[in-house]
C-alpha cells in the first residue's frame, strides 16, 4: 500500500501535496523505491527522515506492529500523520498514537479508513443517524469477497501471523467493515465470535462469524472469510421505518409508509402489511472512475491534504481508529476463549492474551523447523 500512496503523490493526484521522500528499513525495497521515484529523497529509517527537516507529513504504511512507534515519533516532531489501517494491533498501542496526537495539537492526524468515502455507506449512515429508518431492529454484514490464496500469504512472511501482523482476516481485511459498522450504527456493547482456519497453511483465522450485541435485543451478525471464491459483500440494516441493503456497488432503500409499531397496533385481522417506496443507488460507474483516478485511498489522501491546508474536516480522524481496534481485540478475545466478551476488553488483559498466543505460535513454528534443521546437520556429517 505504501507504493500505491507514493504513486498517487508522485504523479500529482493529490491537490496540495507531493512525494518529497520515501523511507524503508529494507535496503532492497528502498533501492527499488529510489529507482521508481527518482525525484524523491530516500531514507533508511524514520530518525534520518525526520532529521532532514523537509518532511511536512508522513503516510505510515508499514507492518502493523510498527505503526505506533513511527506515528508517535512523527507527531512528537510536529509532523502531520496519516496511519494505514489498522491504527495499531492493540488498544494500548493505538492509545499511544492518540495521546501523542493530542499533545501535538498543531499536527493533523488521520487513519486510512477509505471505505468512509464510499457514497453508499455515507448515504446509509445518513439514513440511520437521521432516524429515517426508525428504531434499528437488526443488521447483518457478510463480507466474503476478500479472496486470498496460499500464494498471497507466502509472499510476505509477516502476513497472517500473530507475531507479524497481530492476527489474520479480522485485523487485515475486516477492519474496513468493522469501521463501517461502528461508523453507521455506533459501538456494540459485546461480541461472541467463532474463528477458523480453512484450507490455508497459516497460523491465524481466515473465517470469522461474530454476533455483535448492541443492547435492547439489537444484534449484528458479522460473517467474513478470505477463502470463498466469488464471495459476497452485503450489508443489511433493518429498522421500524425502513430497510437498507448494500450489495456490492448497489444499494436498495425501502421506506415504509408507516412505522412497524403503528402497523402492529392498527392491524386487527390477518398478518398485517404496509406499502413502501423503493430507492435504488448504483455506484459502479463512480467506482470505476475512482479506481482510474487513484482509488479510494487517494480520496483519503486528498482529504488529509485539504485538512492540513484548512480546506476541509477529516473524514477519518485518528481517534476514530480506536473504535475498530477495540472491536477487533474483543472479537479475538471471544474467539480465543469461546465466551461472550464486553467491548472494550481491558487493554492490559488483551495484551496478556495476545502475548500468550504469540508464544504459542512461536513454539509451534519452532517445532516444525527442528526436524529440518536436524536433517541438515546429519547431511553435513
Amino acid at each position: 500500500m505504501g507504493t500505491v500512496h507514493a504513486l498517487n503523490l508522485y504523479f500529482g493526484r493529490v491537490r496540495g501535496a507531493s512525494l518529497y521522500a520515501v523511507c524503508d528499513t529494507d535496503p532492497t525495497a528502498l533501492e527499488k523505491a529510489r529507482r521508481r521515484f527518482p525525484r524523491a529523497k530516500a531514507f533508511a529509517d524514520t530518525e534520518s527522515m525526520l532529521a532532514d527537516g523537509g518532511v511536512q507529513a508522513v503516510v505510515v504504511a508499514t507492518p502493523h506492529y510498527s505503526h505506533a512507534d513511527i506515528a508517535v515519533a512523527c507527531l512528537e516532531k510536529g509532523v502531520h500523520v496519516l496511519v494505514e489501517k489498522p491504527l495499531a494491533v492493540t488498544e494500548l498501542q493505538a492509545q499511544r498514537i492518540v495521546d501523542a496526537s493530542e499533545r501535538s495539537r498543531n499536527a493533523v492526524a488521520a487513519v486510512m479508513l477509505n471505505q468512509r468515502t464510499n457514497p453508499l455507506y455515507r448515504r446509509a449512515r445518513e439514513l440511520v443517524r437521521s432516524g429515517e429508518l426508525g428504531e434499528i431492529q437488526r443488521a447483518q454484514f457478510v463480507i466474503t469477497d476478500w479472496y486470498r490464496s496460499q500464494a498471497y500469504y507466502n509472499q510476505g512472511g509477516w502476513r497472517a501471523s500473530l507475531c507479524g501482523e497481530g492476527g489474520g482476516t479480522l485485523i487485515n481485511q475486516c477492519v474496513h467493515q468493522l469501521d463501517v459498522l461502528q461508523w453507521i450504527l455506533g459501538m456494540p456493547r459485546a461480541v461472541e465470535a467463532k474463528m477458523y482456519t480453512k484450507g490455508r497453511d497459516i497460523t491465524t483465522e481466515n473465517d470469522v462469524t461474530a454476533d455483535f450485541d448492541y443492547g435492547d435485543g439489537v444484534h449484528c451478525v458479522f460473517v467474513a472469510s478470505t477463502h470463498e471464491l466469488h464471495g459476497s459483500n452485503r450489508l443489511e440494516i433493518a429498522g421500524t421505518r425502513g430497510r437498507i441493503v448494500v450489495d456490492g456497488l448497489r444499494m436498495k432503500v425501502l421506506k415504509f409508509r408507516k412505522d412497524e409499531r403503528t402497523v402492529n397496533a392498527e392491524t386487527v385481522k390477518g398478518y398485517g402489511k404496509v406499502g413502501c417506496r423503493t430507492y435504488r443507488y448504483d455506484h459502479r460507474a463512480g467506482f470505476a472512475l475512482g479506481f482510474l483516478r487513484g482509488g479510494q485511498q487517494r480520496n483519503i489522501l486528498v482529504n488529509f491534504a485539504a485538512a492540513i491546508a484548512g480546506r476541509a474536516e477529516l473524514i477519518s480522524p485518528l481517534a476514530d481508529g480506536l473504535c475498530s481496534v477495540r472491536m477487533i481485540n474483543a472479537t479475538y478475545a471471544s474467539g480465543w476463549t469461546g465466551e461472550r466478551v464486553d467491548i472494550p476488553v481491558p487493554p492490559t488483559e488483551y495484551e496478556r492474551m495476545l502475548e500468550e498466543k504469540r508464544q504459542q505460535e512461536r513454539a509451534a513454528k519452532a517445532a516444525v523447523c527442528r526436524p529440518a534443521e536436524t536433517d541438515k546437520r546429519e547431511d553435513k556429517q
